[in-house]
């Protein structure tokens, strides 16, 4: 589903405007991202968490190539589903 698929369905179910859901999603959007980055930790109750995790440098390879490459230190999100989350797609 994309964005914009997403807007379109909320708007329909909640009876709002366009505009208002989309000012509502952009909004949940950047309230998460400026929270991980001052706290490292989001949670969402009964949806997860999301963490940022620093992630060390490191030598991979290119499948393709088999050259080897050097990936860079770097600050990684990722998102841990809730357990209720977890039952309904067990």
């Amino acid at each position: 589903m994309k964005k914009t698929e997403l807007i379109a369905k909320l708007a329909e179910e909640s009876g709002i405007t366009h505009a208002a859901t989309k000012s509502v999603i952009d909004g949940l959007v950047s309230t998460i991202l400026k929270t991980v980055k001052k706290e490292k930790r989001f949670a969402f109750s009964g949806l997860g968490v999301f963490h940022l995790v620093r992630r060390s440098k490191r030598t991979c390879r290119n499948p393709q190539t088999g050259e080897q490459v050097k990936v860079k230190a770097h600050n990684a999100l990722t998102f841990k589903p809730s357990k209720s989350v977890k039952e309904n797609f067990a």
